[in-house]
């Protein structure tokens, strides 16, 4: 090896580190070749440029029309408001790779690294990330703040070009600070708690979150009147700043966003000094906190095949039961207690069946909120369509989860034990979704509509869409070869990218048709029970042919290959 091949800057181990976690960022369902990475991100960053577009020409229209004289600070604060939730919620999707998980530990922990080396390149790579999505989301409405202030301001091109600078990196700076505050979140949890009540507790805020940020995002791009309402009066506080004011995040970076663009008041001079403050602060935290996470893996790195779990209560207590109705069949039974494990065990799967279930919710509250209080007694409109939406993102979410293996090795066990009878399998699978997925959400449906409504009417609601969620459950389950939570995964085979207007057609069907349909079924006599029998009839043959048919003359499916034509195209 020469001098030259030695100096090469792509040699470099911070280099080399720094691509490997960059793309690890990216390794989920959706993203997985390099190509499709590039592709994938490309697309999502323009489709998601739009709405910031939207807000900022909604916002400085005014000033197209009269001269700005000082008083835009205003929106912009409003502005870096929704871009702080849009990153906020960009974030909440990359919280399992955030740190160096314990993969990342045994793998890097013999090679000859220092360990500033790997925290800079982690942090590198996260700093790329972000200034990757907060420059993209904001490559139009950099263009509309440059063109309508400079207008306004009656300013050159040159002073348009460094407004425009000033912009994208001011969004940075706000998309660093909310990106690694919430990483602190997941570090300070992880040094406080230890295994299931970590987990747990992460999981359930993760979740809050992401209903939290949908719902509020909401209001910034559709309902802006509320948002609106509580900016009014933003102008008055400057001369008498209130306690909130000069603690709220977004105004600490529209003060450096003044500052930077030649702004000198004091008031903006302190709101400046304490963004940048803060985001050192917040900065330093996150090495301080990895570096306590890194002395703690060094001390004490169990194997995974260590632990050892107790049945839970509610096992205990609902297994002798199941075990003597539906699960009669020693084959469904262990499939069924197979599945049950992979859920109460696996944060992986249960973070992507609440993932998709977090955007149910955020739906939901969005859809309780358009349709107001007073409207929630009646039985129309939204209020029909909330079971339906919820069902959707939770079988989705069971059907997208369930193709992850659990652990890969282990399905050794059902290819030794598989016989000639294929569907206990997979019918083991569907009554375990029903029982610890759709079964709970319809029983707290239950509770809700039954404080709103009679309970006759709460009660015929949810059986009626009980039996469209189990329909769905097949239709999204229908002729599923792949072993659940046992079979090999090769992310990019949903075609997200391509198929999702079929996925949105789908959903919007799935909701509208049975609340179009409902009103007329409920007030009809017997009408939902020919509906149920409609249903148990096609659910039986349904199940007849998977038996008699489809399992005996198709394999289980163990190890999933890609498509011939992309396997070609990436050996080529």
């Amino acid at each position: 090896m020469n001098l030259r091949q030695k100096i090469q800057p792509a040699t470099w181990p911070p280099v080399i580190l720094t691509r490997h976690f960059f793309r690890r960022l990216f390794l989920n369902e959706t993203v997985f070749f390099e190509e499709q990475m590039i592709q994938k991100t490309i697309g999502i960053i323009a489709i998601l440029s739009i709405f910031p577009a939207y807000i900022a020409d909604s916002l400085l229209f005014i000033y197209l029309l009269k001269p700005e004289k000082g008083t835009a600070w205003a929106e912009t604060a409003l502005f870096i408001t929704f871009i702080m939730l849009l990153i906020g919620l960009i974030t909440l999707f990359e919280w399992e790779v955030m740190f160096l998980d314990r993969r990342e530990f045994l793998n890097l922990m013999p090679l000859p690294l220092r360990p500033l080396t790997v925290f800079l390149a982690k942090f590198l790579s996260l700093v790329i990330f972000v200034g990757l999505f907060a420059v993209g989301i904001n490559s139009f409405s950099s263009l509309i703040f440059a063109m309508y202030l400079s207008e306004s301001r009656s300013h050159g091109l040159f002073s348009a070009v460094l407004l425009l600078l000033t912009h994208l990196l001011v969004m940075l700076a706000a998309g660093c600070f909310i990106f690694f505050s919430m990483a602190l979140l997941v570090g300070l949890f992880n040094i406080l708690l230890r295994g299931k009540l970590f987990q747990r507790l992460l999981d359930i805020i993760r979740f809050g979150l992401i209903v939290a940020h949908i719902f509020i995002l909401y209001f910034f791009v559709l309902d802006t009147r509320w948002i609106q309402e509580r900016f009014q009066n933003i102008q008055a506080l400057k001369d008498s700043p209130t306690p909130f004011m000069m603690n709220f995040p977004p105004l600490w970076f529209t003060g450096l966003y003044q500052v930077l663009s030649g702004n000198r008041e004091p008031f903006f001079r302190t709101l400046a000094s304490k963004a940048l403050v803060s985001l050192t602060l917040v900065i330093a935290a996150f090495f301080l906190i990895t570096l306590i996470s890194y002395s703690r893996y060094l001390k004490k790195i169990s194997p995974e095949g260590a632990r050892h779990y107790r049945p839970s209560l509610f096992r205990k207590i609902i297994e002798p039961v199941l075990n003597f109705t539906i699960l009669k069949d020693s084959v469904q039974r262990a499939s069924f207690w197979f599945y049950h494990s992979v859920l109460t065990r696996s944060r992986m799967h249960r973070n992507k069946i609440l993932t998709y279930f977090g955007l149910g919710m955020g739906l939901t509250m969005i859809m309780l909120a358009s349709t107001g209080r007073f409207f929630w007694k009646y039985q129309a409109g939204n209020m029909l369509s909330l079971p339906l939406v919820l069902t959707f993102f939770l079988l989705v979410g069971a059907r997208e989860a369930s193709n992850l293996p659990a652990n890969l090795p282990a399905n050794w066990v059902f290819i030794l034990s598989e016989g000639q009878d294929r569907w206990p399998y997979f019918s083991a699978l569907r009554k375990w979704v029903f029982v610890e997925l759709i079964l709970p959400l319809y029983s707290a449906l239950l509770i809700f509509y039954t404080l709103l409504w009679d309970w006759r009417k709460a009660a015929a609601h949810c059986l009626y869409c009980l039996a469209f969620a189990v329909l769905l459950m097949e239709i999204l389950f229908f002729q599923q070869r792949k072993f659940p939570f046992a079979c090999s995964y090769l992310p990019g085979k949903s075609k997200i990218h391509f198929m999702w207007l079929v996925y949105v057609i789908s959903f919007v069907a799935y909701i509208l048709i049975p609340r179009w349909m409902e009103p007329a079924c409920i007030k009809i006599h017997y009408c939902l029970l020919s509906i149920y029998m409609i249903f148990f009839t096609l659910l039986y043959c349904i199940r007849f042919y998977y038996k008699t048919y489809f399992y005996l003359k198709h394999e289980v499916m163990y190890e999933d290959f890609p498509e011939i034509s992309i396997f070609d195209l990436f050996h080529s």
